[in-house]
C-alpha cells in the first residue's frame, strides 16, 4: 500500500521490516521506526497484523530518500480507536514532513468505517511532536493518564 502527499510517499513496510529496501538519510531509521517495525512483527507472529495498520516508511519524493517512519500500533480496537506513532531523522525535522505524514495517515484511518478516533502519545517535553499533532487537528486529552505521557485524540467529523 502506498499513500502520497504533495512531497512524500508513505510506503507500507510489511513485516519483517527490511530497511535495505530504502535509501535512508543520515541517522535513519531511528529507534522509533524500529519500535513500530517491532510492533508490526509481533502482530504478524500472532496473526494480528492487518494492513493497512502497520509501519509506513516516509520517503521524500524530491530525492527518493527515506526520512523516517509513521505507523499504527495495531488495528482498530473494540472502541474504534487506533493509535499512531512517528519519527523523523533529525536532519528531516522542522520542514513540515511530520505534519504532512500525520495528516495523511490520520485521514486514512478516519476513512475506515471501523475507526472513530485516532490517538497519539508523546513524552511531556516533546513540544515539537505535540505541535505537529495540534496542527493536524488533534486535541490534548484533558485528564493526565497514569503512563505520564501526553495523550492526543482526533475524531471523525460528524456530518
Amino acid at each position: 500500500m502506498l499513500l502520497t502527499t504533495p512531497r512524500l510517499r508513505l510506503c507500507l513496510a510489511a513485516p519483517p521490516f527490511d530497511p535495505s529496501a530504502f535509501d535512508w538519510i543520515t541517522d535513519a531509521p531511528g529507534p522509533g521506526v524500529w519500535e513500530l517495525a517491532g510492533i508490526a512483527a509481533r502482530a504478524a507472529e500472532v496473526e494480528w497484523y492487518q494492513p493497512p495498520w502497520g509501519l509506513y516508511v516516509i520517503v521524500r519524493t524530491a530525492d527518493e530518500r527515506a526520512l523516517g517512519g509513521i505507523g499504527f500500533h495495531g488495528p482498530p480496537g473494540p472502541a474504534g480507536e487506533v493509535e499512531l506513532g512517528y519519527e523523523l531523522a533529525p536532519a528531516a525535522r522542522g520542514a513540515g514532513y511530520a505534519t504532512e505524514a500525520v495528516r495523511a495517515l490520520a485521514a486514512l484511518a478516519l476513512d475506515s468505517p471501523d475507526v472513530r478516533a485516532v490517538t497519539a502519545r508523546t513524552i511531556r517535553d516533546n513540544t515539537a511532536s505535540q505541535a505537529v499533532l495540534l496542527r493536524c487537528g488533534f486535541t490534548r486529552v484533558p485528564v493526565p493518564p497514569p503512563d505520564g505521557m501526553t495523550h492526543f485524540r482526533l475524531t471523525r467529523a460528524l456530518g
